[in-house]
């Protein structure tokens, strides 16, 4: 019985709700409860597939959607294939998808432990480390994927090995051995190699031994200042470096307190301390000091033990004829001249010269020029001439210059009391030796003023200043009005 209606309905009178499209229990609700998710059965093979949908049990309906093909009732049962990402044939097994047919990217196997890397599979080898710490471990085991942990390195040693791990093989320092240009450096690692008899009447074979090469020092040598260790001793040139000093004069000696050391010596220096003046390049060691000239002339050395010398002139002579300056003021043989005459006949020759006479120097040979420098001067005086008077010489050679007695040599001289050099016509005076007061020329048109005489220039003043006999001429009065 349902409630058709479920208008005023007995409540004792409704049934319980099935899913049949009714309110059977008269909730106002139809098929509430009751509802189930169908799923197409195309085939009628009890198994449905494809989209779910709710409602009421009907004939080619199912509950389940478990057939895997609802055109073909014979094939209905899901295969579960497995994810592989990395496409290396085996699936990941916590990723699967239920199908009839393999979807791409899917396989049947399961037990791949990695399934973002290739390499990373079943049956596949993970490696790790290098040379001697090299491991490999199966990479999937038991679907879990292997850790791979290298093996410990050790010390390196020469085995062709690489003991340390770090990619090099034998890979040790080199061995170095000597000091200074003695020394060398070498491979740590080198074949040993020997000729070796390896079978009975066959010639030998070279036969090597990998192993620890050894090292030989370079031979020594003399010490030399080059900057290196000739002698491998250790030091770099020991004994052998220059100490250098100050050589402020550039002599190439130097003095005062060692500046610096090395092999070659910079410029203003010295390898040595042995100048006695450092400001004076022309007093060093070997050398000499001069002073004094002609006979005090002297030389000493200008260094001795380090101390300069004092050079001191010999003690001068009085001057003599032996081609030496005896008095050593520079000169030879500066001995006044020989003097003789006076006046015009006076002479002079020097005290030095050579007398020369014939002397026989070999028997039966003839006489030879024999010549000897002394005091041989010969002075011989000039002939005495007339007198001749007012030129201040002593031609007669007496001793008095214009001294002449006879009239007939004498001459006129004229008084010039205003000493302008032109004497007046009157008045004149006639003897041989300038008198006082007097001249030799005449012409002066006034005695009594220096501005008045033979060519002196003519003014405007009323008188005759140059002597010329006419007063103010050339007309030097109209040129003095318009000035």
């Amino acid at each position: 019985m349902y409630c058709p209606t479920c208008e005023d309905p007995d409540p004792t009178g409704c049934e319980p709700e099935v899913c049949d499209g009714l309110d059977n229990d008269c909730d106002g609700v139809i098929d509430n409860g009751v509802t189930r998710i169908r799923y197409r059965d195309a085939d009628g093979d009890g198994k449905g597939a494809g989209p779910g949908k709710e409602g009421c049990f009907q004939q080619g309906w199912v509950t389940n959607n478990s057939d895997c093909d609802d055109s073909n009732a014979a094939l209905w049962q899901w295969t579960r294939f497995y994810r592989d990402v990395d496409a290396d044939g085996f699936g990941a097994p916590g990723n699967w998808s239920d199908s009839c047919a393999q979807p791409s990217g899917y396989v049947r196997d399961s037990t791949d432990c990695n399934d973002n890397s290739f390499a990373i599979k079943p049956g596949a080898l993970k490696h790790c480390g290098v040379g001697a710490c090299s491991v490999s471990v199966q990479a999937c085991v038991n679907g879990v994927e292997s850790t791979c942990l290298p093996g410990l390195p050790s010390p390196e040693i020469c085995d062709q090995i690489d003991n340390n791990c770090n990619g090099q093989t034998d890979d040790l320092p080199p061995i170095t051995c000597g000091v200074g240009i003695c020394q060398r450096t070498v491979p740590a690692c080198v074949n040993h190699c020997e000729l070796e008899h390896v079978q009975d009447g066959k010639p030998p074979v070279e036969v090597c031994t990998w192993g620890v090469n050894l090292c030989s020092p370079g031979n020594p040598r003399a010490e030399v200042c080059n900057g290196a260790d000739d002698n491998c001793n250790g030091t770099i040139d020991d004994g052998v470096l220059l100490t250098f000093y100050r050589d402020a004069d550039g002599d190439s000696f130097g003095a005062g307190a060692p500046i610096g050391s090395g092999c070659n010596v910079p410029a203003g220096a010295s390898a040595n301390s042995q100048d006695c003046n450092d400001t004076n390049a022309q007093i060093k060691p070997g050398s000499l000091k001069h002073c004094g000239v002609g006979a005090c002339a002297s030389s000493v050395q200008a260094c001795v033990n380090g101390t300069e010398q004092q050079c001191r002139p010999g003690i001068p002579e009085a001057e003599f004829c032996d081609r030496v300056d005896n008095d050593c003021n520079g000169q030879v043989d500066d001995v006044p001249p020989k003097t003789c005459g006076v006046g015009i006949c006076a002479r002079s020759v020097p005290a030095c010269a050579m007398a020369c006479s014939m002397e026989e120097v070999e028997d039966g040979k003839p006489p030879i020029e024999v010549c000897e420098w002394g005091d041989n001067g010969v002075c011989i005086p000039g002939k005495p001439s007339p007198e001749v008077c007012d030129n201040g010489l002593d031609e007669d050679c007496n001793g008095w210059p214009d001294d002449s007695s006879s009239p007939s040599a004498w001459v006129d001289f004229y008084p010039d009391q205003d000493l302008d050099g032109y004497g007046a016509t009157s008045g004149v005076t006639h003897a041989c030796r300038p008198l006082m007061g007097t001249t030799r020329v005449s012409g002066d048109c006034d005695d009594s003023r220096a501005d008045m005489k033979p060519g002196a220039a003519e003014v405007c003043d009323g008188v005759d200043n140059n002597c010329s006999g006419v007063t103010d001429e050339s007309g030097v009065c109209d040129q003095s009005i318009c000035q």
